[in-house]
């Protein structure tokens, strides 16, 4: 994406979020953004027009919550019962693929069947690369494809509001972007 895109806030909202779904919240990582949450922060970056169901994620992100009964539903929902698969690769996806995209960019390896790892690795084009191609592979190849699976599942299997609402706003922003790559 260009630097004077009309989502200028897109990267750090792509951070959030892939760090949302790639951590657990009791990850020291995550120690200060439910505290940012709870202040608002997200809603003074959210880009995007809000109807009342947005409007209500955006809410349900923000509201304060007890981040132990949280990890307890990330446990369930991605680690221990895995009701959702967090793997790129079992949508479909090829993680070496993918590991080999992050790998031609210089960006760092890690284990890459993670769609948390996806949602953050747009965000670090947009911040290192400023490559409107890369963001457009990225999409095609990986991050759209999977997200539509996967976001669906979350917003299917998860008990607390807070998964539920991150899933749909995840949705939300991913598509107003791919919309922009599209008329780039």
């Amino acid at each position: 994406m260009t630097k004077d895109n009309n989502i200028n806030n897109f990267s750090l909202i792509s951070r959030l979020f892939g760090n949302l779904f790639y951590r657990s919240p009791n990850d020291p990582t995550l120690a200060n953004v439910f505290l940012w949450l709870k202040q608002k922060g997200l809603s003074s970056i959210w880009c995007l027009e809000l109807d009342k169901e947005s409007q209500k994620a955006l809410d349900n992100l923000q509201m304060e919550i007890d981040l132990s009964v949280l990890k307890q539903e990330y446990q369930t929902l991605f680690i221990d019962n895995s009701k959702v698969s967090i793997k790129i690769s079992d949508y479909g996806i090829s993680s070496a693929d993918f590991l080999n995209f992050r790998a031609i960019r210089g960006m760092p390896l890690e284990s890459a069947d993670n769609f948390g790892l996806v949602f953050l690795t747009a965000s670090w084009i947009e911040d290192n690369l400023d490559s409107v191609d890369a963001q457009k592979e990225l999409f095609e190849k990986f991050l759209l494809p999977c997200a539509s699976q996967f976001l669906k599942q979350v917003e299917l299997k998860a008990s607390l509001p807070f998964y539920k609402s991150l899933a749909l706003l995840s949705r939300e922003i991913l598509s107003a972007m791919a919309d922009e790559l599209e008329e780039i």
